[in-house]
């Protein structure tokens, strides 16, 4: 609201009228703890005094009456910050607090009595309208300065003061609400918390990121909005809910109005009364009001959140593991957990931790729950969707869509609208398939609907962020989901801020690996670190179209061998849409054992998935390396992460083991058998290989080079696909057998190989797969 300046005189800041000069940065008082913690006691003598001794702004640039004399610079969760002392053996004398508010009475007033104004008007403006009023309490200085304002313009019996806690909070946060309610006795306070302790919805949900920031939802304004309910003692509440947040606080606050109807949810309007007031305002009427105030702040902290938070800043990371690492420890446990299970070798968990990189997780890869359970596959009229391992009935979520009308124990009809969508459900051994007619020809809306229940009946955890969306109080999710007869398929639970269900989208893994860091862009494909195995290929040929819904798969399995029938192109579409392709079909006629097929995947693999790709390449014939050999020479192609590329060898070492490809066509040759992963692999060569095979690898050369005349010459200098490349073919013995496919005369081939001719001739007007006919 005001600019603020520097007071030389009380050691203190001073609000003036914005004049352009003052501090840009938010400013906070330093106490002596935080000194004493950072080591500040090596440089300078000072009191251990209950008021201030200096301030800093942006958090670590530390002004003692006025200039500029130390700064704190780097640091992490295990690491303290290094101290850059610019005026050594200070002797600092406390802030003159009192002078401090004197100074600064006339111009707080004022805007301490424009909220006041507001908190009143806002509270008569909807209070006919809501049915509960709420101060959101935190413990945090802002939600306290809030409540001070409120519990002065209005009458104790006129709102209750909600204290949401996510089971995640620092012990001095549990000690400012005690305090809290010693201070004001006459208010009504409560507490908030999930039916679920925070450690078990981590480990369901997996721990929270800043792309995935369910935890507040899940963990504050959902259980919050769950108990105004009760109070209210109806099914649904309308509230109206002051809270502390500030412009100052982030860009994305900066843009929040005074006022926000619907925006967290839709039955709940926020206000604001401190949200144009700076940080430094804050503490003053803190000071000038002599109100309690959080013992983090005394420790440096620049706000006070949950003991680990994915969006806080390093400097939060460090002050906390320093004060309240007991509160921690058992969510930093569960980040080794995690990190370990990404692949993250015990001796870098620490510096992946340190270096917030758990924050940046984007998907449910390496979670035990995480990975795709919900497929959608469009058939004639029909949309038929696979969930894998469902966690909820999906008929009762069905109740969301429209009137659902059983015409036997799995079958029925859902009325939408004007539109009857019959459907039909198959339950498998870990897998519901459920057929929904007419559905192909809906809208976007409409098939956006069904998505989301398939999404909700596969992943659900639970966890009440949909409940709260409910207006008419029908969705009941705690235990089993449960949807009264009152639901009017509104479908504000299907849609959570453009989210069908939290836990699905923080576990549901996407295609693909880890891009490169170079101009080609590419990605390590890692395959959640399995190689195809022969017997699920077995699986996926008996099962082709049901494949999706009768495999035994875990989620993660799956996934990985959705990849390798994608990149192998015996299906299309994305994880979530498997649909059977030409060459698939024509695989499976030819059946597991034919050695074709594993050439023919063979070759289609090396066009398309990067592992299979860099060891036609990168690997000589008749090499013999080992596993941990490959992850140290891929890393000069493929500068990721040593835990992705061992993820992704693995993947690699997997498919040549557990599949004819390794010792039948030669391509690599278990050196040790036996041995998961420490033996060595030779390089060898496909010493027969079938004529077709060959006739199939040179079309799809031809393909990619786009000329269909080609030389035998070209195909053993440097070709990046062909025979050679692919299997270690021999000069001698392409040639013979290019001969023996140019005399069957049906036109796919012609050469011209005698003295010094090599020529090859394919013709350009015939398709790759119509090669697989001469089979």
């Amino acid at each position: 609201m005001y600019e603020i300046q520097w007071d030389k005189d009380t050691g203190g800041i001073l609000l003036v009228d914005f004049k352009g000069n003052g501090i840009r940065s938010e400013v906070r008082p330093v106490f002596f703890e935080e000194l004493d913690l950072l080591g500040f006691q090596r440089y300078w003598h000072y009191p251990q005094a209950k008021e201030p001794l200096l301030w800093a702004i942006g958090g670590r640039k530390y002004y003692y009456r006025g200039e500029l004399v130390a700064e704190a610079e780097g640091g992490g969760l295990f690491s303290p910050p290094e101290l850059k002392i610019h005026q050594p053996g200070l002797t600092l004398d406390p802030v003159d607090i009192e002078a401090v508010v004197a100074k600064n009475s006339a111009l707080l007033q004022g805007l301490v009595q424009r909220s006041l104004k507001f908190i009143w008007q806002t509270y008569a403006r909807h209070r006919k309208k809501v049915d509960v009023v709420a101060v959101a309490f935190s413990g945090g200085k802002d939600s306290i300065v809030t409540l001070d304002l409120v519990q002065r313009a209005l009458e104790p019996d006129q709102f209750v003061v909600v204290f949401g806690d996510t089971g995640m909070e620092i012990r001095d946060t549990y000690r400012t609400v005690e305090a809290a309610k010693a201070r004001w006795t006459h208010l009504t306070f409560h507490t908030a918390k999930s039916v679920k302790d925070a450690r078990t919805t981590w480990r369901e949900m997996g721990p929270p990121s800043r792309i995935h920031r369910w935890c507040c939802v899940v963990h504050k304004s959902a259980p919050t909005l769950l108990l105004l309910r009760q109070l209210a003692g109806k099914a649904s509440v309308n509230a109206l809910i002051f809270d502390g947040v500030r412009h100052e606080e982030s860009a994305s606050r900066s843009t929040y109005a005074e006022v926000t109807q619907g925006g967290k949810h839709k039955t709940q309007t926020n206000a604001s009364p401190v949200i144009s007031w700076n940080a430094g305002e804050v503490f003053l009427y803190l000071f000038s009001r002599r109100l309690l105030l959080n013992r983090a702040y005394r420790y440096g902290v620049m706000r006070v959140g949950c003991a680990i938070c994915p969006m806080a800043a390093r400097w939060w990371d460090t002050i906390s593991w320093k004060v309240y690492q007991r509160d921690m420890e058992a969510f930093v446990d569960e980040l080794r957990a995690y990190a370990a299970s990404a692949g993250v070798s015990p001796q870098e968990i620490d510096r992946y931790l340190e270096e917030g990189s758990w924050k940046r997780r984007a998907g449910g890869r390496y979670l035990p729950g995480g990975g795709i359970r919900v497929i959608e596959q469009t058939e004639v009229g029909k949309v038929v969707f696979t969930l894998r391992q469902p966690t909820e009935d999906w008929q009762e979520w069905a109740k969301t869509l429209g009137r659902l009308a059983r015409t036997g124990e799995d079958q029925g009809y859902i009325e939408r609208g004007d539109t009857l969508y019959p459907y039909v459900m198959r339950r498998l051994n870990n897998s519901v398939v459920v057929e929904v007619d007419g559905l192909a020809y809906a809208d976007r809306y409409a098939r956006s609907a069904f998505h989301a229940v398939a999404l909700k009946s596969a992943y659900c955890t639970h966890c009440q962020a949909c409940q709260v969306e409910c207006p008419t109080g029908a969705l009941d999710t705690h235990g089993r989901v449960r949807i009264r007869d009152n639901c009017v398929a509104c479908g504000l639970c299907l849609s959570l801020r453009g989210e069908a269900c939290l836990t699905a989208k923080s576990l549901v893994t996407s295609e693909g690996g880890l891009k490169m860091s170079n101009s080609e862009n590419k990605t390590l494909h890692a395959y959640e670190h399995f190689g195809m195995r022969k017997e699920w290929l077995t699986d996926f040929f008996l099962s082709l179209k049901d494949w999706v819904s009768r495999n035994s798969l875990g989620s993660r399995q799956f996934d990985a061998m959705a990849m390798w029938l994608k990149h192998a192109e015996l299906t299309t579409g994305n994880l979530k849409s498997v649909v059977i392709t030409d060459i698939g079909k024509k695989l499976a006629q030819l059946g597991i054992d034919s050695v074709i097929t594993w050439a023919v995947i063979w070759t289609n693999l090396v066009r398309n998935s990067t592992p299979v790709q860099w060891y036609v390449t990168a690997v000589p014939w008749g090499a013999t390396m080992t596993k941990a050999e490959w992850v140290a020479k891929i890393g000069e192609s493929y500068p990721q992460s040593e835990s992705t590329r061992k993820n992704a060898m693995t993947a690699l070492f997997g498919l040549l083991t557990k599949t004819p490809l390794g010792n039948e066509l030669g391509l690599g040759v278990e050196s040790a058998p036996g041995k998961r992963t420490g033996g060595a692999l030779y390089k060898k060569g496909w010493q027969k290989p079938e004529p077709v095979a060959i006739l199939y690898s040179l079309y799809r050369y031809a393909e990619k080079t786009g000329r269909y005349d080609l030389t035998v010459h070209e195909l053993y200098e440097g070709a990046d696909e062909g025979p050679y490349t692919l299997f270690g073919v021999s000069q001698d013995t392409l040639k013979g057998i290019l001969k023996g496919l140019s005399a069957r005369g049906d036109g796919l081939i012609r050469t011209s190989i005698v003295r010094d001719l090599d020529n090859i001739f394919l013709d350009n007007t015939r398709k790759t797969i119509e090669v697989l006919d001469l089979v």
